[in-house]
């Protein structure tokens, strides 16, 4: 197992590569910058059809965040994409927000 992977954009609270990724992050959320503590997964780890965004209660670590999305795993570049996919996000909410579809 490898150890967290700090870096400028996030913070990896969990080895890249993998299915899914526990990592933290800033971006905009309601008209101020929040600190995102998030789980991404793949779908087919999450085991459902589409792709979503879930954004939960702010907890001691920032505002909860689970991310969904159908890509075959989370590295580094992958990763980056969907940070920036939320950053530039406009109409978030609370709740679940399902989008795109498949790329494979």
């Amino acid at each position: 197992m490898h150890p967290p992977h700090p870096t400028p954009d996030y913070h990896a609270l969990t080895p890249l590569g993998g299915a899914e990724l526990f990592l933290r992050f800033y971006g905009p959320f309601e008209g101020r910058r929040i600190q995102w503590d998030a789980h991404f997964m793949t779908r087919r780890h999450s085991g459902v059809a589409c792709n979503y965004i879930d954004i939960g209660a702010e907890g001691p670590d920032g505002r909860q965040l689970t991310v969904v999305l159908d890509v075959h795993c989370f590295d580094a570049p992958t990763v980056h994409k969907a940070i920036i996919m939320m950053r530039q996000y406009k109409r978030l909410r609370c709740g679940r927000h399902e989008f795109g579809t498949s790329t494979s």
